[in-house]
């Protein structure tokens, strides 16, 4: 599972993981919420575990490993320079699943 992921980002992803769900969990109580349904996107790399991005999750960002994406963005507000952090393949070649999440976000 953890194929062609260095310790290092995968260390980094948890962090950032728990720092967004601790985070989250402070602004509930005082930021208005809405809940909004998200879809998954699937890598296509054959060579990928497959990687699903799951909007509810977020997702470390390789390119600035200082900012993670928090849990409630869509795959298409990612940045354009994001990849796929177990393959290094872009945006472009991840594909929609019919799969949706509920996620809680700023109203």
């Amino acid at each position: 599972m953890l194929q062609g992921l260095t310790r290092r980002h995968f260390l980094a992803g948890l962090a950032a993981f728990f720092a967004a769900v601790a985070g989250s969990r402070r602004s509930r109580a005082s930021a208005p919420t809405k809940t909004v349904r998200l879809q998954k996107w699937r890598c296509t790399n054959q060579d990928c575990d497959p990687y699903i991005y799951d909007p509810s999750l977020g997702d470390i960002n390789i390119i600035d490993e200082a900012n993670p994406i928090p849990p409630g963005v869509a795959f298409e507000d990612l940045p354009d320079d994001w990849i796929c952090h177990v393959c290094g393949d872009p945006k472009s070649h991840f594909i929609a699943l019919n799969e949706w999440v509920e996620v809680e976000v700023p109203a």
